[in-house]
Order: C-alpha cells, then sequence, then structure tokens
C-alpha cells in the first residue's frame, strides 16, 4: 500500500553546521527525526559481517577489548587518505541505507506523522537527494563549524580540515537546497528560522496530501 499523508524530508550540510540541533526543533514541531549517524553505530554494534569486513580492512585495533568500536580511532584512520574514506563508506553505507528506508516506511505506516526528517550529512555525497520530497540544507560559517566540532569530538583543527574536506563544499549544497537554514547566531535565531521552513515543510505535505488519489479509486476493479 502507499502512503500520501506524509512528505520525507533530508536535513544535511556539513560537518559542524548544525543539522542535529535543526532536527531536535523539527521534532519538538512535530517530526519524526530519523538520526543516520546512531543508525550507523547502531548497524556496527550488531552486524557481525560488517564488524569482520571493518577488522579486515583497518585492523583489530578499532576494537576494544570489550568489543566495543573506538569510533574516534577508527575516524582518524579512515579520514588519512581518500581511499580509506571510500573504503569505510563502502563497508558501512549500504547496511545504514536500508535501514533508514525501514524507519521511514514504519514511520509511514503508523500514520502520525506528516514530516518524516533524516539528519544526514552525506544526503548529496551518497546521491540519496533522489529519496526525499525536500532537501532542507544547514548552513554556518567555517570558524563556527570548528568551534562546534572541537567541543563536541575533542579532535584537533587539522582533523576537522580533513574531515570536512571530504565532503562536498557547503556552498554547492545551498545551491542544490530546496530550503535553507543559516545558523551563525543565537540558538532563539535558530529556532525561528527552522519554524519558518517547518511551515513550508506542512504546506508541501498538506498540498501532497490535497493531490493524492482517494484511497477507495485505488482499491476499485471488477
Amino acid at each position: 500500500m502507499e502512503h500520501y499523508d506524509s512528505i520525507v524530508v533530508a536535513v544535511t550540510g556539513g560537518m559542524g553546521c548544525g543539522q542535529t540541533t535543526v532536527c531536535q526543533y523539527f521534532e519538538k514541531m512535530g517530526a519524526k527525526c530519523i538520526n543516520a549517524d546512531m543508525i550507523a553505530k547502531r548497524e556496527i554494534e550488531i552486524n557481525d559481517e560488517i564488524q569482520k569486513e571493518l577488522k579486515r580492512v583497518f585492523g583489530s585495533r578499532i576494537f576494544y577489548r570489550n568489543g566495543k568500536l573506538n569510533r574516534k580511532l577508527l575516524a582518524r584512520i579512515a579520514f588519512s587518505d581518500d581511499t580509506k574514506t571510500e573504503q569505510l563508506n563502502r563497508i558501512v553505507h549500504p547496511q545504514m541505507v536500508a535501514r533508514i528506508i525501514s524507519t521511514i516506511e514504519e514511520a509511514r505506516e503508523s500514520g502520525k506523522y506528516n514530516i518524516i526528517c533524516v539528519d544526514a550529512a552525506l544526503i548529496y555525497e551518497m546521491s540519496l537527494e533522489h529519496m526525499f520530497d525536500a532537501v532542507v540544507v544547514v548552513s554556518s560559517k567555517m570558524p563556527n563549524r570548528i568551534e562546534r566540532i572541537k567541543q563536541r569530538e575533542k579532535i584537533s583543527d587539522q582533523e576537522i580540515v580533513d574531515r570536512i574536506s571530504k565532503q562536498i563544499p557547503l556552498e554547492d549544497k545551498v545551491k542544490w537546497a530546496d530550503f535553507v537554514i543559516r545558523n551563525d547566531r543565537d540558538l532563539e535565531t535558530l529556532e525561528k528560522n527552522c519554524r519558518n521552513v517547518y511551515q513550508k515543510l506542512k504546506n508541501i505535505a498538506r498540498k501532497k496530501r490535497q493531490s493524492a488519489p482517494k484511497k477507495e479509486k485505488a482499491f476499485t476493479g471488477s
């Protein structure tokens, strides 16, 4: 059965832009939000095949003795050159995307949400933009991004630059976006910007419902 009562929205940007904070505001406003990083982390924890492949490519040392992934060490190795970054993506991304899709379908099936958001930094890098009814890009100036990342992850400026350099330039994502939310001022301003965009997303969802075929027509037949 197809579902016409919700739209699926990508919330993306670049490392340190604040897209997860934007999703938290959207969630307060009534959206279902799906965090790609959390899904990827969970897939690594529960998927033996992913763990075996990570050990084969990056070495057993990326896991602690208790079996937990040393995410900082993996990131340091994986983002040290483009080949390793591509290897990491090939291992983790297929399962992550599959899980995101199934989570979206569960949210649709529930009938509780007009808007379903996917918080994922690499929407354009993975060529997933076609999956969504709209793409929201969260934008922020580089000094603000670096400061947020340092507070969150306690890594060096060079590591931050290395990771950001692996992503498509933010200015390109801004050009491709359906909506842009600037995040260079205080949280009150950010919430106001989020509310403005969220209202526009609600309008898209409303128009989609109005243009959907009636269910009784969809199931008529001889």
